[in-house]
């Protein structure tokens, strides 16, 4: 079979691979049943294919092993196409220590109109999971290989041992996705390509083969920034050039995954790599910045210990799908902050327990669970945001909640909203922002940034550059602060006179929607306006609980109760709203109470939104 596909002229190999046997399925159907969960026969349960993202299969068809990655159409040509090209340009390759080299061009096998499966035999055990795999190469034998393929026209930074197998005497390379076709006789390669292949072949070495000092880097251009990178830059001062961009990222990943020293230390190489499939975009490469700082910041020990802890969470979760993927990256997230912050933090509540304790709270619902929950998700948003900004030196922001969560009463529906802002970013900064709602959405948190403010301008700041809504205002709130705090924006924006206060504001003058959640929004709108207008305390409370115990010192006691009712009827409304379709008695409900606030405000001599 390997001499079927691997190395094969383009489409020598498809039509002998495809055509049916004896009434047996063809092999596209084979594969499609395989990753449904049906192989019918044909699936192979390997636990030593490791695959993360669900995308690759062992599979027996026709008597023949073979390994299936799915991707799309055009992604699985481009991938072919390299392979191809790269086995033409290696052609009879050999060299030191390693045989014959040859390329594995996988088949091409169309499922449906969108996606192709790579199909190829099943070479066995990769370089990097052999026992010996090659132990005691030189590391000048390692060089000779890499500018042996480089020298041929292929900058192959997946020429490394989790990509390579010995078979039949050979030494077969698969994986061309990343690979680029260069002029014949090119001797350097990109920094990039050559940061790679030294943690790579350093990993299975378990030692730092320095092949960085080894192999000079090219000094010509360099491909534009890859994902890692932009989200990267996104987090470095502005303005640093796309080269010293590189720079930086390539030295924090080295320092991430080079060996750690001792012989028994978790492969840092194959977490981080790990950690990419696995995690979300910033989030992978958060933990790439966040393991090269704790070595930095707290030593070898510190970070093998955090390698152990991450290993133990492979091998006790296995994430060959959807809900393993999840499963193991909670508890990923949790270790990587709490290990971070634990030199900050000796004193608080683990965040495993909090975050223990937020996943008994989901779906329940009611008052006293939705004060709960926003404590608790107020306090993990908090460390969160705090552990980020350290490692990412972006401590100069201030985090400020605005919302419900603000308020003190996050509802089952409802999201933690806030911002990482600062006068020099006042628009917040988006790109932690993204990191930390990354982080709150793998621990079951709905969240939202500045990205998601409110667009209207009732209080504006003298220059007109900083603006709020009125009642985001009424919101914003420094964590662990009860009172009114809105950190530096109240340096740049005078608080709104009563007159402001007491005329609608430009989201009720968009008019009212008889909807559970905007009469939720009306009431507690009609609570803010009451203390921030009238109560002695300054700075006034901004959560409910606080707001409420004032009422009986600010209206008469009948009107007192008639706003705490319905704050809590429209609260439990929403409840009752948000994972249900709307009925007809929800509907009667709404305009009952949409009724009761208009009657309400005008007692009160407060305004509202319109009524269309």
């Amino acid at each position: 079979m390997a001499s079927l596909l691997c190395g094969a002229r383009e489409g020598s190999g498809v039509s002998r691979l495809s055509r049916g046997a004896g009434g047996s399925p063809d092999v596209a159907a084979a594969i499609r049943a395989v990753f449904a969960g049906d192989g019918g026969g044909h699936a192979l349960d390997d636990p030593g294919l490791s695959d993360v993202t669900g995308a690759v299969r062992r599979l027996r068809y026709e008597g023949r092993d073979l390994v299936a990655k799915l991707r799309s159409r055009a992604a699985a040509h481009a991938e072919h196409a390299l392979a191809a090209e790269a086995a033409r340009r290696v052609g009879a390759l050999t060299v030191d220590g390693f045989g014959r080299i040859e390329v594995c061009v996988p088949d091409l096998v169309p499922l449906d109109d969108c996606t192709t499966a790579l199909v190829s035999p099943y070479l066995g055990i990769p370089l990097s999971a052999s026992p010996d795999g090659l132990a005691g190469l030189p590391a000048e034998e390692i060089e000779d290989l890499l500018l042996a393929v480089l020298a041929r026209g292929v900058e192959a930074s997946g020429c490394i041992p989790r990509n390579m197998f010995r078979h039949r005497g050979r030494t077969v390379l698969i994986d061309w996705e990343d690979a680029l076709l260069v002029p014949a006789g090119t001797d350097a390669p990109g920094a990039l390509t050559v940061m790679k292949w030294d943690i790579a072949w350093s990993d299975l070495a378990g030692r730092d083969l320095g092949l960085r000092r080894r192999i000079t880097a090219g000094s010509g251009d360099e491909p534009p920034l890859d994902g890692f990178e932009s989200i990267l830059a996104a987090w470095l001062p502005v303005g640093l050039a796309a080269r010293e961009v590189r720079r930086r990222g390539i030295e924090l990943t080295l320092a991430s995954e080079l060996p750690a020293a001792g012989p028994k230390s978790a492969s840092a190489a194959r977490l981080g790599h790990l950690a990419e499939d696995l995690l979300p975009p910033g989030l992978g490469v958060f933990h790439t910045v966040l393991t090269s700082r704790l070595r930095a910041d707290q030593g070898e020990d510190a970070f093998t210990d955090l390698l152990h802890r991450l290993d133990a969470l492979t091998k006790s979760t296995r994430a060959n799908d959807g809900r393993g993927l999840e499963r193991l990256r909670r508890p990923w997230i949790l270790t990587l902050f709490s290990t971070t912050e634990r030199p900050l933090a000796a004193d608080l509540q683990p965040l495993e327990q909090l975050a223990a304790r937020l996943k008994e709270l989901r779906g329940v619902g009611g008052w006293n669970a939705a004060c709960e929950r926003a404590d608790v998700a107020e306090e993990v948003t908090a460390r969160m945001a705090r552990t980020a900004q350290a490692v990412l030196g972006l401590e100069g922001l201030e985090l400020i909640l605005r919302g419900s969560c603000a308020q003190g009463v996050l509802g089952r529906g409802s999201d933690i909203d806030f911002e990482l802002s600062s006068p020099d970013h006042p628009n917040g900064h988006r790109a932690l922002e993204d990191l930390v709602i990354e982080a709150l959405t793998c621990l079951g948190l709905a969240a939202e940034g500045s990205a998601a403010r409110p667009t209207e301008r009732d209080v504006v700041s003298a220059d007109g550059m900083v603006s709020r809504d009125l009642h985001e205002w009424f919101e914003l709130r420094r964590p662990s602060m009860d009172h009114h705090s809105p950190g530096w924006v109240s340096t740049v924006i005078t608080a709104p006179s009563t007159t402001v206060i007491s005329r609608p504001s430009d989201y009720e003058q968009r008019g009212r929607e008889l909807t559970a959640k905007y009469l939720w929004f009306e009431s507690r709108a009609l609570l803010a306006r009451l203390v921030f207008a009238r109560s002695a305390d300054a700075p006034p409370p901004v959560r409910l609980v606080p707001q409420l115990s004032l009422l009986h010192g600010l209206v008469p006691g009948d009107e007192a109760a008639e706003v705490e009712a319905l704050v809590r009827r429209t609260f439990a409304l929403r409840e009752a709203a948000d994972p249900a379709p709307p009925t007809t008695d929800l509907d009667a409900e709404v305009e009952q109470l949409a009724g009761r606030l208009d009657v309400l405000r005008r007692r009160l001599g407060l305004p509202g939104p319109r009524n269309l």
